[in-house]
This record gives C-alpha cells, structure tokens and sequence, in this order.
C-alpha cells in the first residue's frame, strides 16, 4: 500500500507526523567512529542541523514510530575504501539491534558489502546513486535490494516505465529540488548550495532570461525556505498521486530532514490530504484546488512552477532526463 514517507531527526517528532499521516520514516545517523574532521558527511546532510543524536535516539525513534518502518541513511554518494568494512557492520549493528528497518545507500561498495553481510534485502537503493530505468533497476533487483530512490529529475513516464515486478519503488513528492542531477553531480554539499549562486557566464544574457533563470533556482531552493498558512512552498508532485497509485508506488517522500517539525507537520497534512482525494477517486484538478486551498500561493502552481511533473498539466511527455 502507498504510503507518506516522512523525514525526522529527533524522536518528539515521530508522534505528530504519524498523526498528520506519515506511514513510514527516514533519518540520518553519523557513526560514532566517523570523524567529521577532513571527512565528508556521513549520510549527505549536516549532521549538525539534519541528523539524530546517537543510537540512543535513534531507538527512541524506532520505539517512537510503533511499528512504522524506520529507514536510515548511509547515502554519500561515495566512501573511502578504508571505511567501507566499518560502515557495512555498523549498518549491520543498526539493522540487527537498534531496529531500523533498512538502509539507503547510494555506493556501490557498500551495497555490496551489505550484499556479503546478507543484508541487501534491507537496502534501499538512494536516488544518489542515479538508478533512472527499468535496467537499472533490475541490476540492483538481481543484487537483492528491496527498494528504488528514483531520482526527483524523471518524467512521469519514465517512472512508469521503471517498474520491475519484486522492486518497490519510492518517488519524490514534496520539498527540495536540485539545479542539476544529484546523482550525478561531482561536487559536496559540505561546500554549500554553491550551484544556486549567480556564477560566471550571465555575461551577454538577457536580463529577462536571467531573471527567469532566478526564479527558476528560487523555486528548486522551496522558495528561500518560505512558507504561507504554515505549509512549505517548494517543489511538488502531489498532482500525480493519481498516476502513483494507480501504478502502486510504494512510498511517496517528503523530503526535509533538516526542516522544523512545523514545516514537516504541514507538508505531511498536504500530502495525506493529496492522498485523500486521490483514495476517493479525485484527478489532479481536484487535488490542486485543495492544495491552493490549504497553501495559498496560488500564482505558483500556474504554469508549473512548482512542479516536480509538471507534465501532468502540459498534456504532453516531458523530454527524457539525461
């Protein structure tokens, strides 16, 4: 059954996302062998401002969550050969005996670690790791992971297109977008959000483009983190829920784990609220009219701009990721 997924990073959080209707929960951890110092993140955000404090919270997570899954990230896009051994047994530490329910890894190393550990059943394969068809998908199928992270950058029927039978598939639905590819971008986000600076090359570009182009970077960033009625504005797909369990996707994420409770309150009341009419039988207008209705800010779902599928709405297929 489809459900909401929700982010944390402390355990009082568990409890009023499962009332605005999370089903399922993700969150980061740093090892406690894992220097910060000359060292990339962990698990792909700050775990100052993004992470749980320890194992100990991480089982009042778990105790939090009364029988919801909890997943826990591991998803560097990549880690040190020396560290893999390391990361495998901790992953193992925390599937075995803190309860998480799986892991979301994104380096091929590691996968295969966990695969040798037994373990890669209980693998969810990260969108960092750029799985974008339905090959790739049944290349990690064959290696044993249970789940797929599509990247937020596919189309509608590319998404389709990526089911394999005994693969669940998670997609993106609220929060957060990203200039380029995650997956397959070189760079860290240790170093900051430098790809929504303004950068070199405008020179000889009309002020009407770059313009444009602002707005467009100011919309993948959730609108300068904004919010209106208490619902965050960023990127959505909730005008597809229709398609997504029509195909029984299994699990829609709203991204955020460094978000306030407040904000990821409101993006999950959005999404259940999507879910809802969906459920019922509603189509995407039905579905838009409510999210204007509990967000406001209609002028940005016109258009598009917002959307994570906007070709929900162009009545045409969008041109294939790269």
């Amino acid at each position: 059954m489809t459900a909401i997924l929700a982010p944390v990073r402390h355990p009082d959080e568990v409890a009023p996302l499962l009332s605005a209707g999370a089903r399922e929960f993700y969150c980061g951890i740093t090892p406690p062998f894992w220097s910060l110092e000359g060292r990339e993140w962990a698990n792909r955000r700050d775990p100052r401002s993004a992470g749980v404090g320890g194992e100990g919270a991480l089982r009042r997570v778990v105790e939090e969550a009364r029988g919801s899954p909890v997943y826990v990230t591991l998803n560097a896009p990549w880690y040190p050969g020396d560290a893999v051994e390391a990361l495998a047994a901790y992953g193992s530490h925390l599937l075995e005996e803190v309860g998480a329910a799986a892991l979301i890894v994104s380096d091929l190393e590691l996968l295969l670690a966990l695969a040798e550990w037994g373990l890669a059943h209980r693998v969810h394969l990260s969108s960092v790791a750029a799985c974008t068809n339905s090959e790739a998908v049944r290349f990690f199928r064959d290696l044993g992971v249970r789940r797929v992270i599509l990247p937020r950058h596919l189309a509608l029927d590319e998404i389709g297109a990526a089911r394999v039978p005994g693969v669940e598939l998670e997609v993106f639905l609220l929060n957060d977008g990203c200039v380029f590819e995650e997956g397959l971008c070189a760079t860290t986000h240790r170093l900051g959000p430098f790809c929504l600076g303004d950068g070199p090359g405008t020179e000889g570009v009309g002020a009407e483009a770059v313009d444009r182009y602002e707005f467009w970077k100011w919309t993948r960033n959730n609108c300068g983190c904004r919010t209106n009625r208490g619902i965050p504005l960023g990127p959505c797909g909730l005008c597809a829920l229709p398609r997504f369990l029509g195909w029984g996707i299994e699990s829609l994420k709203v991204v955020g784990r460094e978000a306030s409770l407040p904000r990821k309150v409101g993006s999950v009341r959005l999404a259940a609220r999507g879910m809802e009419i969906a459920r019922s039988g509603g189509g995407p207008e039905e579905i838009r009219e409510a999210v204007i209705g509990m967000r406001g800010a209609a002028g940005l779902c016109e258009g598009g701009r917002l959307c994570y599928y906007p070709e929900v709405w162009r009545g045409e297929p969008r041109r294939a990721a790269c």
